[in-house]
């Protein structure tokens, strides 16, 4: 599962640099950065009509039914099928550029960890939306864990390499390889309580 990520004011990615540069030019003040909480806007990628956009959206989809409950992810396992997210994985397909993702371990401690990529690269989260009263609301994808994130949680976030980024979003033959693969090798860190990172 994955319910919190981490995204800084100041990315050092050259790619996350020029999107941060077109929000702020066209989104100002509309969007989060620093820990992305549930409800949070957030800088997200969307591909509409074969092409990429940026936008800020709402971390969660509205809950079924009556239930105010926000859904913050789906299984990649199951997307194409479930009712609540096979036209989005289809025609709605989205990126979260972050610097890392965060988990709790399941022990008594319950100790926050981050988990980032070697290098200070770019983590790029799959994910899907949808619009709802002109307002983009977004999940992340997930999956099972590889042997980097096992030892923490079953689950784990569904990343592309920044190559497969545009394909994602684009092409939803190659969504549907991208999120079959098992991911990559994660470094973790306890995160700092004092500044959540």
């Amino acid at each position: 599962m994955c319910c919190r990520y981490y995204l800084g004011p100041a990315p050092q990615d050259e790619r996350v640099k020029q999107i941060v540069s077109m929000m702020e030019r066209d989104y100002p003040g509309q969007y989060k950065t620093g820990e992305i909480f549930p409800g949070d806007a957030a800088m997200t990628l969307i591909g509409e009509r074969g092409r990429l956009r940026h936008v800020p959206a709402v971390f969660g989809f509205s809950g079924v039914g009556n239930s105010r409950k926000l859904l913050l992810n789906a299984r990649a396992e199951t997307v194409a099928e479930k009712p609540t997210f096979a036209d989005a994985f289809r025609e709605r397909r989205a990126i979260l550029p972050a610097d890392g993702f965060f988990e709790w371990s399941h022990d008594e401690t319950k100790t926050k960890y981050l988990f980032t990529l070697d290098e200070d690269r770019t983590v790029y989260l799959c994910g899907l939306f949808q619009v709802i009263e002109g307002k983009y609301r977004f999940v992340i994808l997930t999956r099972a864990a590889n042997a980097s994130m096992a030892e923490v949680h079953d689950r784990m976030p569904v990343i592309a390499s920044a190559e497969q980024v545009r394909a994602y979003l684009t092409d939803l033959k190659a969504a549907a390889q991208i999120i079959a693969l098992p991911g990559p090798r994660l470094n973790k860190r306890t995160a700092d309580t004092s500044t959540g990172v």
